[in-house]
């Protein structure tokens, strides 16, 4: 243990570790508390009359709706064209997937969650953004567990029925919402062993992600599995077309929310490749995937969700960064809105003139991150996972240099702490004598 003049000096550099720690952590907050982002002020400007409202976003080609979900902070909200907040609801504990129904700026489903003592409720809402009216199309109460248990996506097949990513069965099932019946199951044992993925059965598959493509087929994401599965009703998993493999994370690493875009013959996954910090596109060629394009940047920290716009661009919500990009067909951010750490992002009412999403190898666009095909990009040494799992539980307002200065500080104190501790110990026992 340290004597005399390096105990002092140790001492004293802690205590300055400590302070400065204390002033950086303390000037990080006072800075956002004076010039606060979008995300803070979404909901006070949702209390005001419309006309009343300023913008707080960009504006944009449309209307952009944009689920937020994070520890303790949880809604869903609405930027008219204009930027200002045209729909804001925190009435529930958790929300996922939003979709347009039918395809407009007017009207939108989503999933959520709403707790009750040991119950959660699983919700499908119906929103109209205009006048607010919300309809409730189904509720289905499950136990209420410190497991993942809340439906992350629900996707609509027709008046009466959704197909569902049950994360909490590790399935896929159809529901019709006015009987309650569940008509078709596809069960994640059906393909996969339990000691593939994550911890069976407490978190095994987390599936978070499922889509009715053109052809009947069902394309889902199971996460835990680093892979998107194509299932055909009636038939099972089509193997040949897996995109990913558990484990094989410089293809995919704990995705979430792909899309598929039809093109030209030659299909495409748009994919939210979270741990990776990247989103990435792969296109079916020969009977197989090939990436042909990909994206990100410094800042990137957790993407869960792209989309392709109609213009070409594409929208990308980055949960721990905050951040809700449009990235244009050079790689350049075009419109951001910061301060929201997205779930799931959708821009609605785009109108010029190309109705679908199209893939990366038809309209050209320029990849910007090859460097980042991989376990994450070399630019941090802390590992994706562990430091995704530390900024989805502080405020956003702590970047994640913000965070190593707290963490400095942490261990500054507690060696200090351990210090006096010592010190304390050693005087006792010399009186002891």
């Amino acid at each position: 243990m340290f004597r005399g003049p390096t105990k002092r000096h140790v001492v004293r550099l802690l205590v300055a570790t400590v302070v400065l720690s204390a002033a950086v952590v303390a000037t990080a907050f006072v800075a956002n508390e004076l010039d606060p982002t979008a995300g803070d002020v979404v909901e006070s400007q949702s209390t005001l009359p419309y006309e009343e409202r300023r913008s707080v976003a960009p504006e944009s080609n449309g209307t952009t709706v944009i689920t937020v979900q994070k520890f303790r902070r949880n809604f869903i909200v609405a930027f008219a064209p204009d930027g200002r907040v045209r729909y804001f609801d925190d009435s529930l504990d958790r929300y996922h997937d939003v979709d347009p129904v039918p395809q407009g700026d007017r009207t939108i489903e989503f999933v959520g969650a709403e707790y009750d003592g040991e119950t959660t409720y699983e919700v499908i809402r119906r929103v109209n953004l205009t006048t607010g009216a919300t309809t409730d199309l189904y509720r289905h109460a499950v136990p209420r567990t410190d497991r993942p248990h809340r439906w992350h996506d629900v996707d609509r097949l027709d008046a009466h029925r959704f197909l569902v990513a049950d994360i909490r069965d590790d399935a896929v099932f159809v529901v019709n919402t006015t009987t309650g019946e569940r008509t078709y199951e596809w069960p994640a044992q059906a393909h996969f062993d339990t000691d593939s993925g994550g911890q069976f059965p407490r978190d095994w598959t987390h599936i978070n992600d499922v889509e009715r493509l053109p052809d009947g087929r069902y394309m889902a994401s199971l996460r835990n599995q680093d892979a998107v599965v194509f299932v055909d009703p009636g038939e099972g998993v089509d193997k040949s077309w897996t995109l990913g493999r558990d484990g094989a994370h410089r293809v995919l690493y704990e995705q979430h929310n792909p899309e598929y875009i039809a093109g030209d013959g030659a299909p495409s996954v748009l994919v939210a490749d979270s741990q990776n910090r990247r989103v990435v596109e792969y296109r079916r060629e020969n009977g197989s995937w090939e990436r042909t394009w990909s994206w990100s940047d410094d800042d990137m920290a957790w993407p869960r969700d792209a989309d392709r716009l109609p213009n070409g661009h594409t929208l990308v919500g980055d949960t721990n960064s905050g951040r809700v990009l449009e990235v244009d067909e050079t790689g350049a951010v075009v419109w951001q809105v910061n301060g929201l750490p997205s779930y799931d992002v959708e821009r609605l009412g785009t109108d010029d003139g190309n109705t679908d999403p199209r893939p990366a190898a038809r309209i050209g666009l320029t990849d910007s991150s090859p460097e980042s095909e991989g376990v994450g990009p070399a630019r941090s040494v802390v590992p994706a996972k562990v430091h995704n799992t530390v900024a989805f539980v502080v405020p956003l307002w702590m970047s994640g240099s913000v965070q190593a200065v707290a963490l400095l500080g942490l261990g500054a104190a507690l060696a200090l702490a351990l210090l006096v501790l010592a010190g304390g110990v050693g005087r006792l026992r010399t009186a002891k004598r």
